[in-house]
Formats: structure tokens, C-alpha cells, sequence
């Protein structure tokens, strides 16, 4: 049985991921957590190399409580939302790994600093994957079952 240390993130993560550009509207990024059923969003320029990072936990402590509307559903105002500019309010410092980093070490930086994701990247700072709670579950899921 192989040791989490002995499997890379690149073997566990998710390459195809979903990310803002350093200028999207932040009326998008409510859009993009709801249509692509998401709660991380790396933050990218023009060379995908990552800018930083909003959570869908940063979002709702960032913006006011969702307008509510009679049948019980509520929305965020468009105009609300795009007061805030996705540059200043996304964690710009983000902690990242590369794809040949194991699993074991994922884990213990997720746990030590309870955080729900890390980017991937390669040597130059291009996002190529991401790696979520979820994923690291999947993975120990397979090993030991």
C-alpha cells in the first residue's frame, strides 16, 4: 500500500481549474462560485501565472448579507458587488505546491494552516492544477479502502 508521501499532488489534483482573471468584475466571481459549483477561485494574469486567490468563505465575509426578495430567495446586487476590486480584497500571498510535491506534504500544510485548497503550480509560476479537501479525501479514500 502506498504511503502518502509517496504520492504526488500531481497524481491527486484537478488540472482543469476554474480561475478569475486579475480584472474580472467581482459581480463574477459570486457567478462563477455558483454556475461552476466551486468554493476556491485562483487568481491569474494573462500568462496564468497565479496572482492570488478568493475563497468563497473571503467572498461572504467581504461583501454585505444578499438582498432578500418575497418568495424567500435572495441575490446580490450587481452594482454592490462591483464596489469591490477583486486585486485588493483576494489573498495576494498564497502558499502553493508543485506538481511533484507529495500528498503527505499537502496534507500537513492544509492541516497546519486550515487551509481548503492549494494552488499548483510549475517553476515559473503557471497554475496547473489545484488541490482541495475534497481531493486529498478522495485520494486517502483510495489508499486505504
Amino acid at each position: 500500500m502506498p504511503t502518502l508521501h509517496k504520492i504526488n499532488v500531481k497524481d491527486v489534483m484537478v488540472a482543469n481549474v476554474v480561475t478569475a482573471g486579475l480584472d474580472t468584475p467581482f459581480s463574477q466571481v459570486w457567478d462563477i462560485f455558483s454556475s461552476q459549483r466551486i468554493r476556491h477561485l485562483p487568481v491569474v494574469n494573462q500568462d496564468k501565472k497565479l496572482k492570488g486567490l478568493i475563497t468563497q468563505r473571503d467572498f461572504y465575509r467581504i461583501v454585505p448579507a444578499r438582498k432578500e426578495v418575497e418568495d424567500g430567495g435572495s441575490f446580490y446586487l450587481k452594482e454592490t458587488l462591483d464596489k469591490f476590486i477583486l486585486q485588493k480584497v483576494m489573498i495576494a500571498d498564497v502558499e502553493t505546491l508543485f506538481p511533484d510535491d507529495t500528498l503527505g506534504k499537502a496534507i500537513d500544510i492544509m492541516v497546519k494552516k486550515k487551509y481548503g485548497c492549494l494552488p499548483v503550480i510549475d517553476k515559473q509560476g503557471v497554475l496547473v492544477g489545484i488541490l482541495t479537501q475534497t481531493d486529498v479525501l478522495r485520494a486517502i479514500a483510495q489508499v486505504i479502502l
